[in-house]
C-alpha cells in the first residue's frame, strides 16, 4: 500500500538550488561498520564452517576436478587464449566515420537544447525564486520517505525534485528556518515527527542525505516499566516516550517548537540549546494536535483523545490555561488567522467547531462528515473560506466568514493517488 502521511508547503523563495551530497569510500566504511559485521566477514566465517564440514568430502571430488580441467586445457588450445594478452590492441575505426559528431554537442548546429555535462546537471535541479516547494511524506509497504515536489504556477511544472529516505514513517511535518549552529543563517530545514519518540530534523537544501541535521529527544527507546521497577519510581525522561504525532513551529519565537505525542504530553523545544524547555502534562490521552498562535507568541492550543481542546500561556502552562470539553476525540486543531480570537476544531466522529476563546462553548458545530476529519486548511487571503477532508476522501468547502457553516462545494476525490 502507497499513501501520503503527512504533507506541508515550504515558503516561496527560500529554498536554494540544493548541494548534493557524496559520500567516500572512508565514510561509506563507516557507514557499514556502524550497521554491524559486513557480509564479507559473515561469509568467511560460514567459509570456514563448509570447510571443516567438507574435509572428509574432497578426495570424491578429486576425479570431477581432474576431468573439468581436462577440458579447460582444451578450451585455452582452440581459441589460444594463452596468447590473448599479445594481441594487438589498436582499434580499427575506419568504419566508424559516418558516426563521429562533436566534441560536445554545443557545436552541434542540429540540437536547440544544449547541455554541457555538469552544468546541465546543475540545470535539472535549479530552484527558481517563483517554485513552490510541496514537502510529503510517504509510505510504500515497510519504505518510508519524504518526498520534495517542485511546483511552478506559471509554468505548470509539478513534478518531483528529490526525496530523503526515512527510518519511520513520517506522522507529521513543520518547517522551520531556525539554525541552532548559526541563529543568524537562513536555512530550510524540515522537522520530521515519526512512530519513534524523537524528532528529525533534516536539510532540504541537501541531496542523498542519509541522516537528519539534528535529532531532538532520545534516540533510544525507554522500557518506563523497567526503569520504574529499577528506580523505585516513575522515571523522569526529557522529551517523549512515544509516537510524535503533531509539530507546530513558533515563528515569533523562531527558536521554539512544539511537539505532541502518544504519551499524553506536549514539549517545548529550545531548538537554540537543542534540548527540552518545558513538559506540559495536562491531556489524559495522546495528544494528536498542537498549534502556536498566529499573533500572541506564548498562546499555545492542543486537541487531544481525551476530548478536550486546551489552551495555554507557554509562560506558565500550569495554571494559565483554558480547557473546552467537547464530544469526541480531537483530530485537528486550527486557528483562524484572519480572525485570531478564533480556532477551529475537528473530530472523529466528522464533527467541526468553530471556537471563540472568549466564550466556554462553541459558537457553531457542525455534522460535516461521516467519519473523522482529518484535514481541516482555511485560506490566508479569502476571509472564512475553510476545506476540510475526510477519511473517506470526500472533500468539502465552507464559507464561515459569518461564523456558522455554510457549505458551498463538495466532491469525493482519490487525494492521494491524485497528488503523486
Amino acid at each position: 500500500m502507497r499513501f501520503i502521511s503527512s504533507m506541508t508547503w515550504v515558503k516561496k523563495g527560500v529554498s536554494k538550488t540544493p548541494i548534493r551530497i557524496k559520500i567516500d569510500e572512508n565514510e561509506m566504511k563507516q557507514l557499514f561498520s556502524e550497521m554491524g559485521p559486513n557480509e564479507e566477514e559473515s561469509e568467511a566465517e560460514s567459509g570456514s564452517e563448509n570447510e571443516i564440514k567438507n574435509d572428509g568430502d574432497i578426495s570424491t571430488h578429486e576425479d570431477k576436478n581432474n576431468e573439468s580441467g581436462n577440458e579447460t586445457d582444451n578450451i585455452d588450445k582452440k581459441y589460444n587464449l594463452d596468447n590473448y594478452d599479445n594481441e594487438d590492441d589498436e582499434l580499427k575505426l575506419e568504419q566508424l566515420n559516418s558516426l563521429a559528431c562533436f566534441p560536445t554537442n554545443v557545436d552541434d548546429a542540429f540540437l536547440t537544447k544544449k547541455d554541457d555535462g555538469e552544468d546541465s546537471d546543475e540545470e535539472d535541479i535549479e530552484i527558481k525564486p517563483n517554485d513552490n516547494l510541496l514537502v510529503c511524506g510517504t509510505v510504500d509497504d515497510d519504505d518510508s520517505s519524504l518526498n520534495i515536489f517542485v511546483y511552478n504556477e506559471e509554468e505548470g511544472d509539478f513534478y518531483i525534485h528529490h526525496d530523503l529516505l526515512l527510518s519511520s514513517v513520517p506522522v507529521c511535518v513543520e518547517w522551520l528556518d531556525f539554525d541552532p549552529t548559526d541563529t543568524d543563517s537562513a536555512v530550510n530545514y524540515l522537522a520530521i515527527g515519526t512512530m519513534n519518540p524523537w524528532i528529525e530534523i533534516w536539510d532540504l537544501d541537501l541531496m542523498d542525505s542519509l541522516e537528519p541535521e539534528f535529532t531532538l529527544g532520545s534516540t533510544k527507546k525507554i522500557k518506563k516499566k523497567k526503569m520504574k521497577a529499577e528506580l523505585g519510581k516513575k522515571p523522569k525522561i526529557a522529551g517523549h516516550t512515544d509516537a510524535v504525532l503533531d509539530l507546530s513551529y513558533n515563528y515569533l519565537n523562531r527558536n521554539i517548537l512544539a511537539s505532541a505525542s502518544a504519551d499524553k504530553t506536549i514539549v517545548l523545544w529550545n531548538l537554540e540549546e537543542m534540548k527540552q524547555a518545558t513538559k506540559i502534562k495536562n491531556h489524559k490521552d495522546r495528544v494528536q494536535a498542537v498549534e502556536f498562535h498566529p499573533v500572541e507568541a506564548f498562546t499555545l492550543l492542543s486537541g487531544s483523545c481525551d476530548s478536550t481542546v486546551a489552551l495555554y500561556d507557554c509562560r506558565n502552562p500550569k495554571t494559565n490555561k483554558k480547557i473546552w470539553k467537547l464530544e469526541s476525540d480531537i483530530e485537528r486543531v486550527m486557528w483562524n488567522k484572519l480572525e485570531p480570537n478564533y480556532f477551529l476544531s475537528s473530530d472523529d466522529e466528522g464533527t467541526i467547531n468553530l471556537i471563540d476563546i472568549r466564550n466556554d462553548k462553541p459558537v457553531a458545530c457542525i455534522k460535516a462528515h461521516d467519519s473523522s476529519v482529518c484535514g481541516l486548511s482555511l485560506s490566508s487571503k479569502v476571509p472564512g473560506l475553510l476545506i476540510s477532508a475526510c477519511e473517506d476522501e470526500i472533500v468539502k468547502i465552507w464559507d464561515i466568514k459569518s461564523h456558522n457553516f455554510e457549505k458551498i462545494y463538495e466532491d469525493k476525490l482519490k487525494t492521494v493517488k491524485n497528488l503523486n
